[in-house]
């Protein structure tokens, strides 16, 4: 075999262990990464029947919702044009997304039919209207309505009549709160009950009854805890997150809302992303978005011994070889996919393989001149 033969096998040789080695590494991990992308993919929701998610994504321009299998196959855009479409919420036939959509000050509930992809505006409030959720019987919405430095939350028809409000100054400006993305607010099984945050985002509460508009804290006090999520059987996931100067965290906790003297019970712990977070009906699937690998993108994880500690591991990409690097923040890119070390050194092998070849060949032809 020449020399130039056996240069060809060496560089084949080491792209093929490049690949396979960093495959290898991304594959050992109990937390499957779903979307890859240079866009930002946040808000994953599951569909009732649990074979699909719909997340919203900027990888046209303004966000709109996408939907895909639960292992990121089959990926599908059901929303388009100048609407910028967020915080996707199933019907409970799962014939419908709920969506919050407009601009950064004035956004309105929608419904888009997922069949059709029509879409149907159902409040016409003229302020701020995001993060919608079904009720379990699918005829009204609860979602919160920011206005003038205060956010509520408010109900509405499927039809979009009578939107009313749930609160009364539940977060302020005034009063240093947050009132936007730190809330969420989720029904019981049986849609008697609707959990939610209050002002601070230190106590999920509880309210049984929604004409009184009387909450029920229920979980302990010095704590920052929200993102409430109701699994099927009627007990209520609830986020908790620590943050100091030196470490952050996430804890994920059971309770049983029906039951306060009965002491909580530990989801998951130390995990290293931040809520919200989408659990499956029995609690053992676990959805979530995170730059854990330097861009924002979905992932689901099992939440057995193996998906708990990789949950509670600091975010690591590998690339293969036994080599790890911290993700950063991915710089703005034309590109349809990431730009990643193992790109760039099969970039480089791929060059010098050219390079050699082009050089011997103007050596033989200068031979032959």
């Amino acid at each position: 075999m020449s020399r130039m033969y056996a240069l060809r096998v060496l560089y084949l040789a080491l792209a093929v262990m490049l690949l396979t080695a960093h495959a290898s590494a991304i594959g050992a991990s109990p937390i499957r990464q779903l979307t890859s992308s240079t866009a930002t993919n946040v808000r994953p929701s599951w569909s009732p029947d649990g074979k699909s998610i719909a997340f919203q994504s900027n990888r046209d321009g303004p966000y709109h919702i996408y939907v895909m299998n639960t292992d990121g196959s089959n990926l599908r855009q059901l929303t388009s044009g100048d609407n910028d479409d967020r915080h996707p919420n199933w019907s409970p036939d799962g014939k419908t997304v709920a969506v919050d959509t407009g601009t950064e000050i004035r956004r309105e509930i929608a419904l888009i039919d997922v069949a059709s992809k029509n879409r149907t505006q159902i409040t016409k409030l003229g302020m701020t209207a995001q993060f919608p959720s079904f009720r379990p019987d699918g005829r009204t919405i609860a979602f919160f309505l920011y206005n003038l430095g205060t956010m509520n939350l408010w109900t509405v028809g499927r039809d979009g009549g009578n939107p009313a409000p749930l609160t009364k100054d539940l977060a302020t400006e005034a009063n240093n709160q947050c009132t936007f993305a730190c809330h969420a607010a989720r029904w019981s099984p049986d849609g008697n009950e609707i959990a939610y945050s209050d002002g601070d985002n230190a106590r999920v509460m509880l309210m049984a009854s929604l004409t009184s508009g009387t909450a029920t804290p229920i979980s302990p006090v010095g704590e920052k805890s929200h993102f409430p999520v109701f699994l099927a059987d009627g007990r209520l996931v609830y986020v908790t997150e620590t943050v100091t100067a030196i470490q952050s965290y996430t804890d994920l906790w059971i309770v049983d809302p029906n039951n306060l003297t009965t002491a909580r019970v530990d989801l998951a712990q130390n995990v290293q992303a931040q809520g919200p977070f989408e659990l499956n009906k029995d609690g053992t699937e676990l959805l979530f978005f995170s730059p854990r690998t330097g861009n924002f993108e979905i992932y689901s994880v099992t939440l057995d011994a193996a998906g708990k500690a990789a949950l509670a591991e600091k975010a690591q990409v590998s690339t293969g070889f036994g080599i790890t690097r911290t993700p950063t923040a991915p710089a703005s890119s034309v590109l349809p996919f990431q730009v990643t070390p193992e790109l760039v050194v099969l970039g480089v092998l791929a060059l010098m393989a050219i390079g050699l070849e082009l050089t011997v060949w103007i050596y033989r032809r200068r031979r032959t001149a």
